[in-house]
């Protein structure tokens, strides 16, 4: 694949990889809702992102990203959790 320089190619990113990416984020989650918000933001952060993608291995690129995003929620879930005294 080459460079995604496209909207075009983007949409075509988002087709092809939304199903893997929301599968990533519910089974490192186990929460649906947070699955979808953090599927959202994976292909958020890869639009952003997208000037620095050199166009290879873009399934590996994107399910880093939500890797990424999933293990950051957790991260911040664990803080929000009360210690029970």
């Amino acid at each position: 694949m080459g460079k995604i320089d496209s909207r075009e190619n983007f949409i075509r990113l988002i087709n092809q990889y939304q199903n893997l990416v929301f599968s990533i984020c519910l089974r490192l989650t186990g929460d649906y809702f947070a699955a979808e918000d953090l599927t959202q933001e994976t292909f958020i952060a890869a639009y952003g992102h997208l000037h620095e993608f050199d166009g290879q291995a873009e399934k590996a690129w994107l399910c880093r990203i939500a890797a990424n995003k999933c293990t950051d929620y957790c991260r911040a879930a664990a803080r929000r959790v009360i210690p029970a005294q």
